[in-house]
């Protein structure tokens, strides 16, 4: 898979081999207009979302990068996690599954930005029924 996973074709790949998420956790680019995202741009704070436990079935969160690893927003992603009984991550560190109870991991696929950039991992989670 890893041949065609370029920046800026994250969303449609994802919606091809994953499914169409039904919320996105950060309206960034490549993301559809119509497409229910959520994010301080309108009124969503990550860390306190209003949502039910797993009232999505898929999830699509594209955080910010900062250089430093806990920066990798571990109580925004618990919370997202919380939401959530599918969840793809697109990050540039790999991501904990200790942290998502109840989770496995289902996928990682490298995405690039371009020759001699940094390269991200997609990272799927998918709960186990017990959790459901």
């Amino acid at each position: 898979m890893t041949g065609h996973w370029g920046s800026g074709q994250v969303y449609d790949r994802i919606c091809k081999k994953f499914g169409k998420p039904d919320i996105v956790f950060g309206k960034t680019d490549g993301i559809p207009d119509g497409v229910f995202a959520v994010d301080h741009n309108n009124g969503y704070e990550w860390s306190e979302l209003p949502f039910k436990d797993n009232e999505y079935y898929f999830g699509y969160w594209d955080p910010p990068y900062p250089p430093m690893v806990d920066s990798l927003l571990k109580k925004e992603g618990l919370e997202i996690w919380r939401c959530c009984r599918k969840l793809a991550i697109l990050h540039t560190h790999v991501y904990p599954i200790s942290w998502f109870v109840g989770a496995y991991r289902v996928a990682m696929i490298p995405v690039t930005f371009g020759p001699l950039k940094v390269i991200r991992i997609l990272q799927v989670f998918e709960k186990r029924n017990k959790v459901l």
